[in-house]
């Protein structure tokens, strides 16, 4: 059976730990539905306000199990001002998950252009994007572009329709996140 492990802040977390099924109510819940992982296991382990050193804090204290198919981890927005994590965090976190996968799923932070505050966030979004990036193929880890994709959506459908607030997701953003996490993690193994 294959095994899933998804670690970020409150986007991966969407409750899980009030759902039965551990899941919760976002994109890993949307995932583990689809029938094209019916005999995989799905493990969320992401936690509302959690920044990249929490989660890294999190696993050396909890542990992160045995072997993993994939490794997917969406966070960020909470790690602003980029300074903070650069070097302290990512690096140690990318060389603890490369102990045990040898898929990992890097997810775009993203944030939405309204409410208008959150406008002079976006040059920081976009910093930690390209240093998200460049660990990426430092660590032979896959990317997945969102934010750009998410707010043309909220553009195009109306932001309502994507974003309770401006960071969470509605059941359409969730489902739109999970289209983007599908479509990158299939085209891994199709290439």
């Amino acid at each position: 059976m294959k095994q899933y492990l998804f670690l970020g802040d409150s986007i991966t977390d969407a409750d899980h730990l009030f759902d039965p099924a551990n899941l919760g109510y976002g994109y890993v819940s949307l995932l583990a539905r689809r029938p094209e992982y019916v005999d995989a296991r799905f493990v969320n382990r992401g936690h509302e306000g959690f920044t990249i050193e929490r989660v890294l804090q999190m696993l050396r204290r909890d542990g992160i199990g045995g072997h993993w198919d994939a490794i997917t981890l969406l966070a960020g927005v909470n790690d602003i001002p980029v300074e903070l994590f650069t070097s302290h965090s990512r690096i140690p976190l990318l060389d603890l998950l490369c102990r045990h996968t040898s898929t990992i799923l890097l997810l775009e932070p993203f944030l939405f252009d309204e409410p208008a505050e959150y406008s002079v966030w976006h040059p920081y979004i976009e910093k930690e994007s390209q240093i998200i990036c460049d660990l990426a193929l430092s660590y032979s880890a896959h990317f997945i572009t969102t934010d750009s994709i998410l707010r043309q959506a909220a553009r195009q459908e109306g932001v309502d329709a994507i974003t309770t607030d401006g960071i969470h997701l509605t059941p359409h953003g969730n489902t739109l996140l999970a289209d983007l996490w599908h479509q990158a993690f299939t085209a891994l193994f199709h290439d």
